[in-house]
């Protein structure tokens, strides 16, 4: 069970990263009152985990079972309303960023429970081993835990960023060439459509 526990002590952190990434995309195709609520979530999202990754465990667990269930709560709002849809919001990425979410708050949740398990607890000796730091016995879980959620985050994430707007004017990968507009669109000719 510690071997488990090692191995996913990473993933919150990586899905919050993965949030993060998503509503940035989503805030930068988004207009309206939407657009600064995607902006600021997701930079907390990332700022979040980063600085829970280095940390090594879920920070402010309390603060962060509000925030996500304020912007859950938002998120299903604006859908259900339509003001996704009027301001270009799509609900496939708002959808990722909600499963990203919910992993956040659930890790928040169990290190809550697991604070006040240890507070109530009055065995000195089980109250210092459960919060102990990894050791060199679970590193090898733990690595191959952090590429198992980096996976499965990017599995998630890559085609909820490619849904958005941003993701739909980016440059095609293995393209180096701008993107040429034709002579109809801006009334010139477009390089190489003139004959020498």
């Amino acid at each position: 069970m510690q071997a488990l526990a090692a191995a996913t002590r990473s993933w919150p952190m990586l899905a919050a990263l993965g949030a993060g990434l998503v509503l940035l995309a989503l805030a930068a195709g988004a207009g309206g009152a939407v657009q600064p609520a995607l902006l600021v979530l997701g930079v907390a999202a990332l700022g979040w985990g980063v600085l829970a990754l280095r940390a090594g465990r879920v920070l402010a667990p309390s603060t962060v079972l509000v925030v996500a269930a304020v912007s859950l709560m938002g998120m299903a709002a604006a859908v259900a309303t339509g003001t996704a849809a009027m301001t270009d919001v799509s609900p496939g990425p708002l959808a990722a960023a909600s499963v990203f979410i919910v992993v956040v708050a659930f890790a928040a949740g169990l290190a809550m429970r697991g604070r006040r398990a240890r507070a109530s607890s009055d065995d000195d000796a089980s109250r210092a081993g459960a919060g102990a730091a990894p050791g060199a016995s679970d590193s090898m879980p733990a690595l191959l835990g952090m590429f198992a959620g980096a996976a499965l985050v990017a599995a998630l994430a890559t085609p909820a960023l490619a849904a958005t707007e941003a993701g739909e004017r980016a440059e095609p990968h293995g393209t180096h060439e701008p993107h040429q507009l034709d002579e109809q669109t801006t009334g010139h000719e477009t390089p190489g459509d003139h004959v020498h």
